[in-house]
């Protein structure tokens, strides 16, 4: 049976409930929220809309990484893998909590250069996986006083709806979606991939470290344009800390999809963060033939 359903949800990353935490004084004398900026618009409008909710926000650009425009904001650079100075950074402009948002390419390690509270925690995280390491250095800041919490909160509105969005699903395709659901979820615990794609019940390619993006301009030869539709399906890791690493689909990654042969974009409903207004996110999938659908 083929369901087909449309959103119509104007773009309003505040929509839904957010209970922001009361503010106290005014000035320097105020706690204040950092926001760890990496690569896209989605860090500029969050400090937007903290700001918005009452926050106090200071930026810190991960230097040659973050590309938005932060010029109504106090902003400092660090260089990444200096987690040491970013901590006094935070501390030193009044921050009790922090947001980390915005891609960000990690470069090799020997091109790295961490600073010497890097090193350490490089150290209690070497061969246990991104998520680990994240929560190290979640736990570094904590021990001076700095809260790290979910980028959610104040984007919530910019999150993936349940249900289509474009296009149509049909029962075939509806399989290959569950299927990549389970092979996620039996990969999850392993800190692999939040994505995957698959085509005729056959798993395609599974997200690495190159992340979703790079997978899917690796994978156009292999995909059979005369088979049934490819299906990319993303979702959080299980087990997933969402305050420090939450799954994001914007135009770019709709159009290598669409470049690479995918026909599907099977994303989790609250789990996925969409870096463009949905709007406009469905009118350019509809553009290119994509069926989008939050499950």
């Amino acid at each position: 049976m083929t369901r087909q359903r449309k959103y119509s949800n104007s773009w309003n990353p505040q929509a839904g409930t957010v209970f922001a935490r009361p503010r106290k004084g005014t000035g320097r004398n105020m706690a204040r929220l950092a926001v760890i900026a990496g690569k896209g618009a989605l860090p500029a409008t969050l400090a937007d809309n903290a700001r918005s909710l009452g926050e106090d926000v200071v930026i810190i650009r991960i230097a040659g990484q973050a590309d938005a425009d932060f010029s109504a904001f106090e902003a400092f650079d660090v260089r990444l893998g200096a987690v040491g100075r970013a901590r006094e950074l935070i501390r030193d402009a009044g921050c009790d909590r922090v947001v980390m948002i915005g891609k960000i390419s990690r470069p090799p390690l020997s091109q790295l250069k961490p600073d010497a509270a890097a090193v350490k925690l490089l150290a209690r995280a070497v061969g246990r996986g991104d998520d680990a390491l994240l929560r190290v250095i979640s736990d570094f800041l904590a021990e001076a006083g700095i809260e790290t919490v979910s980028p959610e909160q104040f984007l919530p509105g910019a999150m993936m709806p349940a249900g289509i969005a474009t296009g149509m699903l049909d029962d075939a395709m509806g399989e290959d979606v569950n299927r990549g659901s389970a092979v996620l979820d039996a990969l999850g615990g392993h800190d692999v991939g939040q994505g995957v794609v698959l085509q005729d019940g056959r798993v395609i390619a599974i997200e690495g470290a190159e992340g979703t993006d790079g997978m899917l301009r690796r994978i156009a030869p292999l995909i059979d344009p005369a088979s049934t539709p490819a299906i990319f399906v993303k979702r959080r890791k299980s087990g997933q800390d969402t305050r420090l690493d939450i799954p994001v689909v914007g135009e770019e990654t709709l159009r290598l999809a669409a470049d690479c042969g995918v026909r599907v974009l099977a994303l989790e409903a609250g789990g996925v963060m969409l870096a463009t207004a949905p709007e406009t996110l469905w009118e350019i999938a509809s553009d290119l033939e994509l069926t989008v659908i939050g499950i």
